[in-house]
């Protein structure tokens, strides 16, 4: 009998699970766990590490996770755990909380455990770098300067606003799941409000008086008159002089004098403090100029309109009719498509406001989740279990046949969701990868992630925990679905102490020859770990699958340590 090689080099078709194991195409998986689809090779995935020096005990919840940008384009990063907001210091490589119990005691369950979603939106316009933090059953509309990441001011006023979930985009905020104490009646949970496209209403402050010299004191603090006034008044633009030394903003919380002083501004609280270079005269007037805002009052936190509106005010839409709840908001091509939990709803604004079209997109096309959807510029990935025996992950894009509608696409057919469950899934595009995490139908917490890889269009299996993610530093990171704490995901060799369990079976394959065959060697190439070992099961003739070591023993088939490895070259694994 002639020997034959069968080689394979291919794998771009990841994981396909919804055919019979003899239709399974070579290179493919027909089960797998922890494996990532590379074209040329599958690689195990890369571990988690914990961000923060100090690691939250118990159970828990990541609630929210949201990077922003400061002034000089550092990134800052926030989370909500419970009822608490913490931002992450980058100098002591830890969690610091804004306030106390920020949130409120509404969004916990009876064991402390977070128990509703927050919305945290950033906002970046001439008053200064900020985020605004709300969700249907918060304490309040928060308003934070990233420059400032420990204060917020809170702008929820019932006259002006809502509690609810928030999307900002084209300069105003969109609001739906409305909760609300005050007047209008409280809640409304089909449709979409919008407050004012923001009018840039500002305040000049000049020559306030701050201070007087005395010939010797160099350090003079105090606080802008303008927050006493109003308690959701945030403040930018702010300047300092004695008549010899100027100080002028940075616009991230710095004072520079042009003598060579210091200084600091807290824009929430209004806290100044200025070091001049050299002591201000005796009797000489310090002053302080600036400009203040209320976005409650004709900006992205007022929702208000005037009796007969006008464009540009605060407004709602209905969509009532058979949707149910609604979930999430996704633009795609200026299309704000509203996704509840049965139905989607086309809703278009003109760029000038005066014109609006909210007409119903279709029946069953729905998600379960307010973060099971993700925006990219090919279209609108999102969960889709309005047939809850027909789960699939569709991309609501342009026809594929040509035409100018958009349209759902599914992009899930080679994998088999029946077994998940994705009540409280999240999703986000990392690099070439849109993953999505969602639960066994066995576990009550987020315990799998569903990567598609956009290049090869193929799937794989991951087991992390993940309730939300976010990219910070340019890594992923993952809140996690039951604790209190953070995960850089894809980095390192394990997830924390414990070795990453995985499995990657293929196909049948009849080695491109019909009958009777004999395989005589099965080789494997690729780079491992010296730590690391390969075990080998192989299935002949559709029997039990059996381990195959080279002694016959328990030893694995495949070392690291084995004299065939070459231990000359180093790979490094992950980020540190």
């Amino acid at each position: 009998m002639p020997v034959e090689r069968r080689t394979n080099s291919i794998f771009k078709n990841g994981l396909i699970d919804t055919l019979e194991v003899d239709s399974v195409p070579r290179g493919a998986a027909s089960s797998s766990l922890n494996w990532l689809t590379k074209g040329d090779r599958i690689e195990l995935r890369r571990g988690s590490k914990i961000l923060g020096a100090t690691e939250q005990s118990g159970a828990g919840k990541i609630t929210g996770l949201k990077k922003c940008t400061s002034a000089i384009d550092v990134e800052i990063l926030f989370r909500t755990r419970g009822q608490k907001l913490e931002y992450l210091d980058r100098a002591a490589v830890d969690w610091t909380e804004n306030g106390s119990n920020l949130l409120g005691s509404d969004v916990v369950d009876a064991n402390g455990v977070g128990s509703e979603d927050i919305s945290m939106e950033e906002y970046v316009g001439l008053a200064g770098n900020q985020m605004f933090v709300n969700s249907p059953k918060r304490a309040g509309f928060f308003k934070i300067m990233t420059a400032n990441p420990g204060s917020s001011s809170n702008e929820y006023l019932n006259t002006k606003n809502y509690k609810g979930n928030i999307k900002i985009d084209t300069n105003r905020t969109f609001l739906w799941d409305r909760k609300n104490s005050g007047s209008p009646a409280a809640g409304d949970e089909t449709s979409i409000y919008m407050s004012y496209i923001d009018t840039q209403t500002y305040t000049t402050v000049t020559a306030e008086a701050f201070g007087t010299g005395d010939g010797t004191t160099k350090q003079f603090t105090g606080t802008a008159a303008f927050k006493a006034a109003g308690a959701r008044r945030t403040c930018f633009g702010v300047s300092a002089t004695d008549s010899t030394e100027t100080f002028t903003d940075d616009n991230n919380g710095y004072l520079v004098g042009s003598a060579g002083g210091t200084g600091t501004i807290n824009y929430t609280s209004g806290a100044i403090v200025l070091n001049f270079f050299a002591a201000p005269t005796n009797l000489q007037a310090i002053t302080i100029s600036y400009q203040w805002e209320d976005s409650t009052t004709n900006g992205i936190c007022d929702f208000t309109s005037s009796a007969t509106r006008t464009a540009g005010q605060g407004d709602a839409f209905l969509q009532a009719e058979g949707g149910a709840k609604m979930m999430a908001m996704g633009t795609y091509q200026n299309i704000y498509y509203c996704m509840h939990l049965k139905k989607t709803w086309e809703l278009s604004i003109t760029n000038t406001d005066t014109n609006s079209s909210n007409l119903p997109y279709g029946d069953n096309v729905g998600i379960p989740s307010k973060k099971a959807k993700i925006e990219t510029g090919k279209g609108i990935y999102y969960i889709d279990n309005t047939n809850e025996n027909e789960p699939r992950i569709r991309l609501l894009t342009y026809d594929p046949n040509g035409n100018a509608k958009i349209v759902p696409v599914s992009v899930s057919d080679n994998i088999d969701l029946n077994d998940y469950r994705f009540d409280d899934s999240a999703g986000i595009r990392y690099g070439d990868l849109i993953l999505f995490s969602c639960r066994t139908k066995n576990s009550t917490y987020n315990n799998r992630v569903l990567t598609f890889n956009l290049l090869w269009e193929s799937w794989d299996i991951l087991d992390y925990r993940a309730s939300i993610f976010e990219i910070y530093d340019g890594s992923l990171k993952a809140g996690d679905s039951l604790s209190n704490n953070v995960y850089t995901l894809f980095s390192g060799r394990a997830d924390g102490d414990s070795l990453i369990s995985n499995y990657w079976i293929s196909g049948n394959d009849l080695l491109d020859i019909q009958g009777l065959k004999q395989s005589r060697q099965f080789k494997l190439r690729g780079l491992i770990e010296i730590n690391q070992n390969i075990r080998v099961y192989l299935s002949v003739d559709n029997g039990s699958f059996i381990e195959t070591n080279p002694d016959g023993g328990s030893i694995p088939a495949i070392q690291g340590t084995g004299a065939y490895v070459d231990k000359s070259q180093s790979v490094a694994v992950g980020a540190l």
